[in-house]
């Protein structure tokens, strides 16, 4: 059971982020994209630090890698996406629905089996997410959040990616992998700056960028990759299937986190507190 504990603590490392993520995209940087390639412009120390270590260049291993690389970068614009127009609990909370896709892939492409607790667990997980999806209005019917079709499109990207990790880590080492996987985003991100309308909102975004909020990028982007290095080790030791669901605590995480800034830090993050919401 030692792939449970790296994904709890993978888990947890990632719900900080999270807060830290929404912190800036309400804050600073509302563009998906603008933020997406700041976030692969801190990585690439990262990248450099990997050319240090030995990466296996084996096929279709490394090509496989890049492939996920590239299925990452939507994954995340969507995220981003549905961060800056929705609470950051209610996000994550939608997103954890991914464990479903999870399930599913895993079964047709790496043949686990599913027991009658998957089963179980994927009908808890929709209802729960049905529910936190719906949002009370005063004096108006409940609605479901704007940012549930964003979220269930990147629940799918990400599971296809946590199957495709699974598949490959079998073969290659995680340091290799996430090589890779860098090298995929990098193709992605800096292809986007061809765009003049993405280039363009990048070059304005990154000059109200401060020492603060790059300060707390950097810091995001190193907790994600010592949390992805935890979730790959978690992968390997582990049914990807279990691996995922466990991941799901991730919400309670980031309610812990969100409750405290919104009570006694409003300024750096406001979210509904409500009885509702609490129970």
């Amino acid at each position: 059971m030692h792939w449970f504990i790296f994904t709890l603590v993978a888990t947890g490392f990632w719900a900080v982020g999270v807060v830290i993520d929404k912190y800036i995209l309400t804050k600073h940087i509302q563009d998906p994209f603008s933020y997406q390639l700041l976030y692969t412009i801190t990585e690439a120390p990262i990248l450099l630090l990997l050319l240090f270590t030995s990466i296996s260049s084996a096929l279709p291993w490394s090509l496989l890698g890049i492939v996920g690389g590239f299925g990452i970068y939507p994954g995340l614009i969507l995220y981003f996406k549905a961060m800056a127009i929705e609470e950051a609990s209610r996000v994550i909370s939608l997103w954890y629905t991914s464990p479903i896709f999870v399930l599913l892939l895993a079964y047709v492409f790496l043949e686990e089996k599913l027991s009658l607790p998957s089963y179980l667990g994927v009908v808890f997980l929709v209802l729960g997410a049905i529910f936190i999806s719906y949002r009370k209005r005063t004096g108006k019917k409940p609605v479901i959040s704007p940012a549930l079709g964003l979220i269930l499109a990147s629940g799918v990207v990400f599971a296809g990616y946590e199957v495709l990790t699974k598949y490959v880590l079998d073969a290659i080492d995680y340091p290799s992998y996430l090589f890779w996987n860098f090298i995929g985003t990098a193709i992605i991100g800096f292809s986007l700056i061809c765009f003049p309308k993405i280039r363009g909102n990048f070059l304005s975004d990154i000059k109200t960028v401060n020492r603060t909020v790059l300060f707390w990028r950097i810091m995001n982007t190193s907790l994600s990759l010592i949390a992805t290095v935890f979730y790959y080790i978690a992968i390997q030791g582990g049914p990807v299937s279990l691996v995922s669901a466990a991941s799901s605590l991730e919400p309670f995480f980031v309610f812990a986190f969100t409750l405290p800034l919104s009570l006694f830090a409003p300024r750096i993050l406001k979210e509904e507190t409500g009885k509702r919401v609490v129970t």
